[in-house]
């Protein structure tokens, strides 16, 4: 099983690439591109400044990322293949 980080990193790459992409193909405009890598970027900043030292995560960060998931799986541009690897990343290794 990979550790926290790396699954972290993994996600991280996975939703950029996605956004990166609905903006291109206009799915979704710059604004809204914006705001869904600053919400991914603080989650990340956030994991990665708490658990720099310690790879442990608890009840209320798996909770935090498990919401950042359900909205993400909820967006209308994002790919089923992304939302599978999502699930087989996040979900199933918690």
């Amino acid at each position: 099983m990979r550790d926290q980080k790396e699954r972290v990193e993994t996600i991280e790459s996975t939703m950029k690439n996605e956004f990166r992409h609905a903006l291109a193909v206009n799915l979704i405009t710059q604004e809204q591109h914006d705001k869904h890598l600053q919400e991914l970027n603080e989650l990340t900043a956030y994991i990665y400044e708490k658990y720099k030292d310690d790879p442990s995560f608890y009840p209320d960060d798996w909770d935090k990322i498990n919401n950042y998931y359900e909205k993400i799986v909820g967006l209308d541009f994002v790919r089923q293949r992304t939302k599978d690897n999502l699930e087989s990343i996040w979900l199933i290794e918690m």
